[in-house]
């Protein structure tokens, strides 16, 4: 079946987008279904929509519609503009295009028209007959639960359950890949450009499979977005040089520290007492070219003491002190260049290379700080042998590694050059380091997606989809086959003949048209025939328009009997088949369809069947659709839970609308679809008024009650009370009903009925709310003189606006 039409572009029909147009109040989408009725004015678009199935019908567009677009989805697929010759529905179509391609005769009577013959089953052969019912029976049904018809569905509910399978586990999975594409990476903009959907995961999956790829760890993922935070940095300019002096210092001072030294003349007291000779040592200086006295004991100075002192004090242990002094001097410049020697930061290096310097710096420090260790040792010792020059100092082995010292600055050069290099990179660093990031986090999202598995799961699933369809398709091909032979054997009992007294038989028993007939005459070659309408035996001419719509849609029922149409699951379209016919034929005319189309057949089962597959029906008579609503209604199961199921309707009631140059399809509205006549919905809006606190959810019954009220009395009491005994009294018919006893009712009766229908009198009326509680008293009033008069009738009114019945 088709469950629904989009239209882009055909005929008055532009832009229909069937979910956004046919809702119910709900804003639920509401599809074709089995029997669908649809009305439409003149000019509205029902044929223009019916061409669109015609299109099906012929498989091709129809004249002067080029630029077409729509699409018809169902059961059987999509169909669209582009492919006619390929999609799987039969349909048949009676609309105008049906008339002028079969029926050209009536459209041109005068100018050569022609009346196309169509053949039925003729005289029955036997063994033809148990050729096609032996392959009937082969065929089988859904309904007979047998044959290759139910085992066909049986594979069709599989290829479905199979088909949604697969499309749901696969449409999960492209929803998960769509919501992380969207939510988690293309909105974070450390991952890159914003431009990012389902298509680039799955490229960033396939990525994160190659054997290279290896996943950021927690420390990786932060130095990258420290990467990407960083700006381009200036050039650092010149590099670590560091030139360790100890080793000449050492040369310098072990001479120094190891000489030999003796006094000319000795002073015993201060050979063994240094701290003494050193005190001595210094005092000379305080005391000599100064001084007579002693500074600190204020003693005068013995006259030979400088020639004594001197002669312990040598010119040689004065050199060896000016030595001394030079390489102290020395030694303690190299320990102030320690501190300057690194004059890097790591604030002038990018992230990565900012962590290897500060951790190089580190260790350079450290080692300077050993090698300025060194010097102190050395510093010390040179003291120690200037405080004593007459005894020797010995040196200890350096601690600091040179060779290490070297390393580290060979390594801080290097980061400098790559850091400097980096400058030229960054952005293509940048780049990479989103990649890596985004990939990383894309790997996470497939890991906790289990995404090899899902798609293992899916290409599983899939291969079940492909075995089912591929089964369905072909059990199908072999009900093509079989039907095919029966059209075979069929069409060797074809009859024109039987073609035209089909037409003619509808004609007679359905419309009691015996005068008009269409006659199967010998064509001019004897060996063909054809079809002419006659009028008493001779040919006929000037045909009104409802003979023509009579001996048209006759002439289409009989030929969905062809071989080519009967016994297949048909999509009927009938548009407008009652132009311009009188109201019997216009109830014979349902009668027709009812009969022949939309009555059900009674399986064994007492199960129904049905002679169409679905059915549309359009009309612009409100007299035809009133009798559409009584056509047989088909259902359908649907589960009811818990394993159940229960039957409904299986119909549905459409309109069609043309505001300006386009039109569109809508759900019906209630007013013509639930209410048979205008007599039916103004006794439902009386019935709704009576009780006042039905006016919270709906108020509009009460606002138009006057008139519904008036225009309601005037048709119930006209056909109560069809003649007039006082034409000078206007409320006769009203006080015979209820009665002239009850005058202060009745008064309250005309009082709605005139005043709340008319403002002219009283123009204030229309300034006021209407008084509900009057209303409701009224309405009860009203409805209580009716069932009291009549039950029965107003039972049958209940039932006709689907309430229940009353019982006093």
């Amino acid at each position: 079946m088709i469950s629904h039409i989009d239209i882009a572009n055909f005929g008055s029909f532009q832009g229909l987008d069937w979910k956004n147009s046919v809702r119910d109040d709900g804003r639920n989408v509401k599809l074709f279904h089995r029997l669908n009725i649809l009305y439409g004015r003149n000019y509205s678009g029902k044929t223009t929509l019916s061409r669109v199935f015609r299109s099906l019908e012929t498989r091709k567009l129809p004249l002067n519609y080029v630029g077409s677009s729509f699409t018809v989805t169902g059961d059987k697929g999509v169909a669209t503009h582009s492919d006619l010759a390929t999609h799987n529905y039969d349909v048949r179509v009676y609309n105008r295009d049906f008339v002028t391609d079969n029926l050209s005769f009536l459209v041109n009577q005068e100018i050569g028209g022609v009346i196309k013959t169509f053949a039925i089953v003729g005289e029955h052969n036997k063994e033809l007959d148990e050729a096609i019912a032996a392959i009937e029976t082969k065929l089988g049904s859904i309904e007979g639960k047998s044959g290759l018809h139910f085992d066909l569905e049986a594979k069709r509910k599989e290829r479905d359950r199979t088909t949604s399978s697969y499309g749901t586990t696969a449409s999960g999975l492209e929803r998960k890949l769509r919501s992380h594409a969207a939510e988690k990476i293309k909105k974070n903009r450390e991952y890159g450009s914003a431009v990012y959907n389902i298509d680039h995961i799955k490229r960033d999956i396939a990525s994160i499979k190659n054997a290279g790829f290896v996943a950021l760890t927690t420390e990786g993922q932060a130095s990258k977005l420290n990467l990407l935070r960083q700006e381009a940095l200036p050039e650092i300019t010149g590099t670590l040089n560091i030139t360790l002096k100890l080793a000449s210092l050492t040369a310098t001072a072990e001479p120094l520290l190891s000489k030999t030294i003796a006094p000319t003349k000795a002073i015993e007291e201060l050979l063994k007492d240094s701290a003494l000779q050193l005190w001595v040592k210094q005092g000379m200086g305080h005391h000599r070219e100064k001084r007579s006295t002693c500074a600190f004991c204020r003693q005068d100075l013995p006259h030979d003491l400088w020639q004594v002192l001197d002669e312990h004090f040598s010119k040689e242990s004065g050199e060896l002190e000016t030595a001394l002094d030079a390489a102290i001097t020395s030694v303690a410049e190299e320990m102030g260049t320690i501190a300057g020697l690194n004059a890097f930061t790591g604030a002038q290096f990018y992230a990565d290379e900012r962590i290897a310097f500060e951790a190089n710096s580190k260790a350079l420090s450290e080692a300077l700080a050993v090698y300025k260790s060194d010097l102190e040792t050395l510093k010390k010792s040179l003291g120690a042998r200037k405080d004593n020059l007459f005894l020797h100092v010995s040196l200890k082995p350096p601690s600091h590694d040179v060779k290490k010292i070297g390393k580290l600055v060979d390594d801080i050069n290097a980061l400098i050059v790559t850091s400097n290099g980096k400058t030229a990179t960054l952005e293509r660093d940048k780049t990479a380091a989103r990649d890596a990031l985004r990939l990383t986090d894309v790997s996470a999202f497939a890991d906790a997606i289990t995404y090899d598995k899902e798609l293992n799961r899916i290409e599983t699933l899939k291969a079940e989809a492909d075995t089912a369809a591929t089964a369905y398709n072909d059990a199908e091909k072999e009900i093509r086959d079989a039907e095919a032979e029966i059209l075979a054997f069929r069409a060797k009992q074809k009859d024109e003949r039987k073609g035209a007294e089909r037409v003619n038989s509808l004609l007679n028993n359905f419309f009691g048209h015996d005068g008009i007939k269409l006659e199967a005459r010998d064509g001019t070659d004897e060996a063909t025939v054809k079809f002419e309408i006659t009028r008493d035996g001779k040919a006929a001419y000037n045909l009104s328009e409802g003979e023509c719509s009579l001996i048209a849609f006759c002439y289409f029922m009989a030929k969905l009997e062809e071989p080519e149409s009967k016994g297949k699951d048909l999509i009927i379209y009938i548009d407008d088949p009652i132009s311009s016919l009188d109201g019997n034929h216009i109830f014979f005319m349902f009668s027709l369809i009812e009969s022949l189309i939309a009555k059900p057949i009674k399986n064994a089962g007492q199960s129904n069947s049905y002679r169409y597959k679905q059915l549309f029906i359009s009309t612009h008579n409100l007299d035809f659709l009133k009798y559409l609503k009584r056509l047989s209604i088909p259902t359908k199961k649907i589960t009811a839970g818990e394993g159940k199921t229960r039957s409904v309707s299986d119909h549905e009631h459409f309109m069609i609308e043309r505001n300006g140059a386009s039109s569109n399809i809508l759900l019906m509205p209630s007013y013509l679809k639930d209410y048979i006549t205008e007599f039916h919905y103004l006794f439902h809006q009386i019935y709704k008024c009576r009780d006042q606190a039905a006016a919270v959810d709906n108020h509009e019954p009460f606002f138009g009650f006057g008139n519904n009220l008036r225009k309601f009395l005037e048709a119930f009491l006209f056909f109560k009370f069809p003649y007039h005994d006082d034409k000078n009294d206007a409320f006769e018919r009203i006080k015979k009903f209820f009665g002239e006893e009850e005058d202060a009712a009745v008064a309250l009766v005309n009082r709605l009925n005139n005043e709340f229908s008319h403002l002219e009198a009283v123009p204030d009326r229309g300034f006021k709310p209407v008084e509900i509680p009057e209303i409701a008293k009224v309405a009860k009033y009203v409805l209580d003189k009716i069932y009291a008069a009549d039950n029965i009738q107003y039972n049958a009114l209940l039932k006709s606006i689907g309430e229940p019945e009353r019982v006093d």
